[in-house]
Order: C-alpha cells, then sequence, then structure tokens
C-alpha cells in the first residue's frame, strides 16, 4: 500500500495534509511541491507542525528531496512536533548539506517494524511560490522600508 494522503489546506502561506500509509515504504512522495497553490520554479517548504500516531516499534522518517535527498526528521510513537519551545520549524538545508537540484518534495522512508502510521502535517511555503512567505515579507519590506 502507498502512502494515501489528501490535502487539507493549500492557501497563500502553509498547506496542511493528511497522510497514512504502512511500514516498508522508502522515500516515497508525500507531498509534490509543484503541485501546490502558487508554486513557481524550485518551491521550498519547511514542516511547522506534525501530528502523528506511529503503531508498532518502527520510525518514520521525513526527506526533503534533491540529488541527494536531505533527512530532516524521525518520529516514532504518538505525538505532535512543532511551534513550541525548542520545536523550531524544519527547513530544507537545516543539516548544513548544500543541497544540488532541490525540488520542493516532502519524501517519507518507514521501517519493516511499523504495521501503519497516521499524520497530520502542516507546512510553510518559504520560497518558490508567487504567494508564499517570503513573498509577503519582501512586499512587507519594500512597502515599508524595513
Amino acid at each position: 500500500m502507498a502512502i494515501t494522503s489528501t490535502t487539507l489546506v493549500d492557501d497563500s502561506f502553509k498547506t496542511i495534509v493528511k497522510a497514512s500509509g504502512i511500514g516498508n515504504e522508502t522515500k516515497s512522495v508525500l507531498l509534490d511541491a509543484s503541485e501546490l497553490l502558487g508554486a513557481t520554479a524550485s518551491p521550498n517548504l519547511s514542516i511547522a507542525k506534525i501530528y502523528y500516531e506511529i503503531q508498532g516499534s518502527g520510525t518514520l522518517t521525513f526527506y526533503f528531496d534533491a540529488e541527494t535527498d536531505e533527512e530532516a526528521y524521525s518520529i516514532t510513537g504518538k505525538g505532535v512536533y512543532g511551534l513550541r519551545v525548542n520545536e523550531p520549524k524544519i527547513k530544507q538545508g537545516d543539516t548544513g548539506v548544500t543541497l544540488t537540484n532541490p525540488t520542493g518534495d516532502v519524501l517519507i522512508t518507514t521501517d519493516n517494524n511499523l504495521t501503519r502510521y497516521n499524520l497530520v502535517i502542516e507546512f510553510i511555503k518559504e520560497k518558490g511560490f508567487t504567494n508564499g512567505w517570503y513573498s509577503f515579507i519582501t512586499s512587507f519590506n519594500r512597502h515599508y522600508r524595513c
């Protein structure tokens, strides 16, 4: 079974996706950034919040897609990540690796000890969107000369 996902919100600044799947998935596409509202060349997303339920003793790992994918974050068990003290947005390039030809897509891998997972993930549109956060800040700064 592949990832089953539904886009709950896709507005000017964020995208919220609900997803579920099983173990033994290898770098399956969770979110294709080029299909989001306002996407231009080289869209760039961050992960702001993750609600998760991982069944079994396995691990689910998020990756940012590029020629050599960047491992972004791993989760196990049940919980919530993000927008709390010591839980900043997970950004592409946070590991310090310079990515070659990043696509903006978000991938997941699950190991064989994971039997099933359920996720709700909030992504922030950082760059590469005509209507994203970066466009908003740039426009604001130009208008108010910050």
